[in-house]
């Protein structure tokens, strides 16, 4: 709910569906002549424009020195992965692969590996489902139904399907320090959320997790590759060369950040999907890896010379 309290704000929603079947959502507040992109937050006008400037401050200042001045040991653009990086997600599927397993462990001979049963089937459903707990679910179910021979019972798939409904109603757990992490380097730079996965539970994600208001931008796609950033950064007015992204994932926050020129920060988490792994690209001259978020703002102002 919003309540115009002294100001006027107008927010403009835009769903766009590029060539490639990436959405992105932007959602744009014009508070007091000034415009800054966002997710809706439920929170009054006047809060929300207070919020933003305790974390910028005087906006011609912060545009002077991080953009116009275009000093050459700063970033235009910091954007930050959210699953397992601003928040936790994987602890739940890693827990739903396990009730998988032990689901449907006496519909099977033993000795069959029933997470490699279900990661092969996730990655054979990846160009039709895509990615998030959805495509994880009906993944689950199809590889329930098969490796059982479709003998599993219905009294299973509507456990299954209860362990799906639950990962999308989980509350947002925001890992330690990451607002501070973002408040702090929203003061000199634009931030961003660049993330992948189902719209619907993404938004949800975003918009009730209470740190949606410091950021310039929110960027849901269906795939992180280098046209993917391309077109993003391409929309952020920023060139590769003064843009950072933060992620746990080597294969979607790093590789494809580096190949187009960008600089990458790699947080890593301790739970990783099977099919994120990928090599590290250590001794790159733009990558970096931190043991902790609250460490990425030192990185990002010195830690790149």
């Amino acid at each position: 709910m919003v309540v115009v309290v002294g100001v006027v704000l107008v927010e403009l929603v835009v769903v766009l569906v590029g060539s490639g079947g990436d959405v992105v959502v932007t959602v744009t507040s014009f508070a007091l002549g000034e415009a800054v992109s966002s997710v809706a937050h439920d929170t009054t006008t006047e809060e929300a424009a207070r919020r933003r400037r305790t974390v910028r401050g005087d906006r011609k200042t912060f545009m002077s020195e991080a953009t116009l001045r275009r000093d050459p040991q700063r970033f235009d653009v910091i954007a930050f992965d959210a699953d397992d990086t601003l928040w936790h997600s994987e602890d739940g599927f890693h827990a739903a692969e396990n009730t998988f397993c032990e689901l449907l462990s006496p519909f099977v001979a033993d000795g069959v590996d029933l997470h490699s049963v279900l990661v092969a089937t996730e990655r054979a459903n990846l160009s039709t489902y895509g990615y998030g707990v959805k495509a994880f679910g009906l993944s689950m179910m199809e590889a329930a139904l098969s490796v059982s021979q479709g003998r599993v019972t219905t009294d299973v798939m509507e456990r299954l399907l209860a362990v799906v409904r639950e990962l999308l109603l989980a509350p947002v757990r925001l890992m330690p320090g990451v607002a501070e992490v973002v408040v702090d380097l929203a003061r000199d730079h634009r931030v961003a959320i660049i993330t992948k996965g189902d719209l619907v539970h993404q938004t949800r994600k975003v918009s009730t997790s209470g740190i949606d208001h410091l950021f310039d931008h929110v960027e849901i796609v269906l795939e992180k590759d280098p046209d993917t950033y391309v077109r993003v950064l391409r929309e952020f007015d920023v060139e590769p060369h003064r843009f950072c992204m933060v992620g746990n994932s080597v294969k979607s926050d790093i590789l494809p950040v580096l190949e187009i020129g960008g600089h990458a920060v790699h947080v890593p988490y301790h739970v990783l999907w099977e099919l994120e792994k990928a090599e590290h690209p250590h001794g790159h001259g733009r990558f970096g890896e931190v043991g902790d978020i609250s460490e990425v703002p030192v990185w990002v102002r010195h830690g790149h010379e």
